[in-house]
């Protein structure tokens, strides 16, 4: 669409500095005149930008460039990371989710998109036609690595953002989850250490659990995430098995690792032979549409097992994920035929279809801008409504937002107190095996749409004044 195109170069420019933070964006008619489009298309451009956060509107005056909204860093500011402990998450964790999908209850805790971000009548149509004119292949069972066509899509894209891999070298797994726990599996027996970001994903955390492993927590910055110098100390004190990281858009930090620090970060653990096991589940939901290299692009042995899905893009409901395993391709194929054979075919099939029809692209810009929206309108009702002292995080991409609750406010009794208001969040407790975080909560941006945010938003805030 023409809007987007000039909103893609005005994007541009922003990013290469022509136009710098404060600075004054030129006239609507002035852009106009320059670019030889209409007005409207200059204003639609222009709206588009805002609500990405790029640029802000003064009455009367116009559009300007936004400043970065970096949140302080509210996390340890010794590099000397925890010495490895089992992790005993998940009964606790378990319980906190079960009652996020009680009915009735406005979850804002799991951090799934809601299905109303879902291209519902696409895929619908799309699932039609299979069932119509493929059902034997939607019924067969094959001993394989995965649908082809959705392989050769997934390599496409990879390769685009700096990946060498071929359609033979990835497999397709029953979602993300799946693919963590079987690189988990390939790379460490129980008893070894993994090392995790800290704060985390929950997910990771119970898998570690659940697999009998130890976990060393790595601090993250709030902006950057892992701390490299705290990962290399704990290399050198610790026989550290595997690293287990979410390098873009973190769970729940919203953190960016810099392409500069995935790059020293493959060639660190590179040098001690370590694999790294890369989530880049969020990856494509960048708010304004750049796509980082993922850590995957600077591997050069073959040491980086890559998973992703397109759970937090296309349909969480389907479960189709993808793991390339690099080096470990072997074992990773090993313990993916011995657990189910292979990932559905239909689920798989419908993802396939989607992506060779072209319309990926167009519902990711439009999916984005959706969450860009959200985020940025939470964002604000927290600033707005919670006491001083809170630091709520601004990621620039996926759907999470950590909130940091005064000194002395529990985000477990906010949990509790939520849940009798019907409201669920997560306690930044889970985020950790070591009882850290729990001044800090965790929501979802990406909740439905039906649910009324600022209501939501208020009644956090509201337990949040009464627990000072």
């Amino acid at each position: 669409m023409l809007y987007q195109e000039i909103a893609d170069y005005l994007r541009e420019l922003i990013a290469q500095g022509v136009f710098l933070p404060g600075d004054k964006l030129p006239s609507i008619r002035l852009l106009a005149t320059q670019r030889r489009v209409s007005i409207a298309t200059i204003q639609r451009a222009l709206e588009e930008l805002e609500l990405r956060g790029l640029i802000y509107a003064r009455p009367k005056s116009g559009f300007y460039v936004n400043s970065p909204d970096v949140p302080a860093n509210h996390y340890p500011d010794s590099i000397a990371p925890l010495v490895p402990k089992s992790v005993k998450i998940h009964e606790k964790a378990s319980q906190i989710f079960a009652q996020c999908e009680v009915e009735g209850v406005m979850n804002l805790g799991t951090t799934y998109p809601h299905s109303a971000y879902a291209p519902q009548k696409v895929l619908q149509k799309l699932a039609g036609a299979i069932i119509k004119n493929q059902m034997n292949d939607v019924l067969a069972v094959h001993f394989s690595q995965g649908n082809l066509i959705l392989r050769e899509n997934l390599v496409k894209r990879l390769n685009q953002s700096g990946c060498q891999i071929s359609a033979e070298d990835l497999i397709i797994t029953n979602g993300c989850l799946e693919a963590l726990s079987i690189c988990l599996r390939a790379v460490a027996q129980p008893g070894d250490t993994i090392a995790l970001e800290s704060p985390g994903f929950i997910g990771l955390f119970q898998l570690v659990e659940s697999l009998g492993f130890r976990a060393v927590e790595i601090p993250c910055h709030a902006t950057e995430g892992m701390s490299l110098e705290a990962l290399q100390l704990a290399i050198e004190q610790w026989e550290i098995k595997a690293v287990a990281i979410v390098p873009t858009f973190s769970n729940p930090l919203g953190s960016n690792m810099s392409e500069n620090n995935r790059r020293r970060l493959v060639e660190l653990l590179a040098e001690k032979s370590i694999p790294l096991i890369e989530d880049d589940l969020l990856g494509d939901l960048s708010f304004d549409g750049s796509r980082i290299r993922p850590c995957k692009a600077f591997d050069k042995k073959g040491l980086v097992l890559y998973c992703s899905s397109a759970s937090k893009t296309i349909a969480s409901g389907l479960r189709v994920g993808w793991i390339a395993p690099g080096a470990y391709f072997a074992d990773v194929a090993y313990f993916k035929t011995f657990t189910n054979i292979s990932a559905p075919n239909f689920a798989q099939m419908v993802i396939a279809e989607f992506f060779d029809s072209g319309r990926y692209d167009r519902y990711l810009r439009q999916l984005t801008r959706q969450l860009a929206q959200k985020v940025y309108w939470f964002q604000r009702l927290v600033k707005q409504y919670f006491p001083e002292g809170t630091i709520v995080s601004s990621p620039t991409g996926g759907c999470i937002l950590w909130i940091t609750l005064p000194r002395g406010v529990s985000g477990l009794r906010v949990y509790q107190g939520a849940i009798e208001q019907q409201i669920a969040v997560v306690p930044g407790e889970l985020c950790s095996a070591s009882d850290k975080f729990n001044h800090c909560i965790r929501i979802n941006c990406a909740c439905d749409p039906e649910i009324d945010g600022a209501f939501v938003i208020k009644t956090l805030a509201q337990i949040v004044w009464q627990l000072l």
